[in-house]
């Protein structure tokens, strides 16, 4: 019986000034796969996911954006 994890979690926030988007990196988590990835914002804006790879991602936003946004990155094996 193997005891290597069978997931992986990376979580992160960055602070944004008045952007549509922002790139994030998570390649330092070694996902094992193509992540599913939640986000949230700390104003009433809505958020939602692009060009989504095993060790990248964009962060769209739905007007320009200023404030906090927190992300989480899962993968299973």
């Amino acid at each position: 019986m193997s005891r290597l994890p069978i997931i992986k979690i990376h979580s992160c926030s960055e602070i944004v000034n008045n952007a549509d988007y922002v790139d994030i990196n998570y390649e330092s988590a070694d996902m094992f796969n193509i992540p599913k990835i939640t986000v949230t914002t700390d104003q009433n804006v809505n958020a939602f996911l692009s060009n989504v790879t095993i060790s990248t991602a964009r962060i769209n936003f739905s007007k320009a954006y200023t404030g906090t946004v927190k992300y989480t990155v899962m993968s299973t094996k």
